[in-house]
């Protein structure tokens, strides 16, 4: 178990004085992504890439990245779903790890701007707008984890409070984070989502997990025994659904961060591609082509999360990104031949990176259409 008053108070990241450079999108002031994507790769040069990314987080404080899910009524900067999913996709494009502790505090800062509890949200939302605190969620028992028969996280009642008990399988930044969102069922099958302090008795963060990527972003199991939640942290429930409500982007978050990375394995292409002759047909056309095809997918898509009425395939644009990610990280250490299987060289990394779109927040539709892009073409072939 990590404690953070004896660890001496981990800290978030840095204070930070500086802002990074926006530019005028008519009345609205935006982030100059250009700008953010050259800082952000500069500080993860700077950093070991299992450590916690204290440097590249303070550039997304710089740029106010923080804010981006949080309504301006709450002190964030009310972002568009598409400008929080452009943000994604430069973030993901500089660091993987980045993106994915971004997605986990903006998910848990869309939770509760949409929750019950306006008291709370007025509370804690304009601290983790600005970067003073973080957040995440501790969800995931209430989604896809599943563990025996049973519900991963049980609630009971006790009094006017409720007590937690049970475990959160997968919390990212756990170690560093001030608040999780979190929720379990009761015996009636009920559900309560609610917003609990890190340093709360019978919260217990367990060691990060040694992952095959993203050791950076300090994931871990989260355990409660007996942990009291007062009423005024929940935030929804007792409901049948607490996360029936989700923010616009969230179906296409995953995508935008994945787009971002096949951005980045593309960029790494750069000073390869000459080194294998009879393949620029496939490397300098087909690929680029693949590439910008799914990400204008993701666009279009993202152009009419506005309107109720649009179908948006957010399922189908999920697997071609997963298919597009998978093929173009083998094709980098195909190219990169020997040096590139060398744990500490971008293509290793990428290619570990890239096994993450696999199993986050792959619901069997998702897996199912994964594997038959994956091979439905190389068992036609060979029929």
């Amino acid at each position: 178990m990590w404690d953070r008053e004896s660890a001496g108070g981990a800290t978030f990241f840095p204070g930070f004085k500086s802002k990074l450079p926006t530019i005028r999108d008519g009345g609205n002031e935006m982030i100059d992504f250009d700008s953010l994507r050259a800082r952000l790769r500069q500080a993860v040069a700077d950093e070991r890439e299992n450590d916690w990314p204290v440097k590249s987080l303070a550039v997304l404080a710089e740029a106010g990245c923080w804010g981006h899910a949080v309504a301006k009524t709450h002190g964030g900067a009310g972002a568009t779903p598409i400008d929080q999913l452009r943000t994604y996709e430069v973030v993901a494009s500089a660091s993987l790890t980045d993106a994915l502790i971004l997605t986990q505090h903006d998910g848990a800062c869309e939770l509760l701007g949409d929750c019950d509890n306006a008291e709370l949200a007025a509370r804690l939302l304009p601290e983790f707008a600005s970067g003073e605190a973080l957040t995440t969620v501790g969800i995931s028992q209430l989604t896809t984890s599943r563990r025996g028969a049973g519900p991963a996280m049980t609630v009971v009642t006790e009094g006017n409070d409720y007590l937690l008990t049970g475990v959160m399988p997968w919390v990212t930044s756990a170690k560093y984070a001030d608040h999780i969102v979190t929720g379990g069922v009761l015996d009636d099958g009920l559900q309560v989502l609610a917003c609990v302090p890190t340093g709360g008795r019978g919260l217990v963060v367990c060691e990060p997990m040694e992952l095959m990527a993203l050791t950076g972003s300090y994931t871990s199991e989260v355990r409660c025994e007996g942990l009291r939640v007062p009423r005024d942290q929940v935030m929804r429930g007792p409901t049948g659904r607490v996360l029936a409500l989700r923010a616009a982007a969230k179906p296409l978050s995953v995508s935008a961060v994945g787009i971002g990375v096949a951005g980045a394995i593309l960029d790494a292409f750069s000073d390869k591609m000459k080194s294998l002759r009879g393949a620029d047909g496939i490397l300098n056309g087909d690929i680029p082509s693949a590439y910008q095809s799914v990400r204008a997918r993701l666009y279009d898509a993202a152009d009419v999360l506005h309107d109720p009425q649009a179908e948006i395939p957010s399922m189908e644009i999920r697997v071609a990104v997963n298919d597009l990610v998978v093929r173009l990280a083998v094709t980098l250490m195909t190219l990169a031949k020997g040096s590139g299987y060398l744990a500490d060289r971008p293509a290793a990394r990428l290619l570990r990176e890239t096994m993450f779109f696999l199993v986050w927040s792959a619901p069997p539709a998702v897996q199912t259409g994964t594997l038959r892009a994956l091979w439905d073409g190389y068992l036609r072939s060979e029929s």
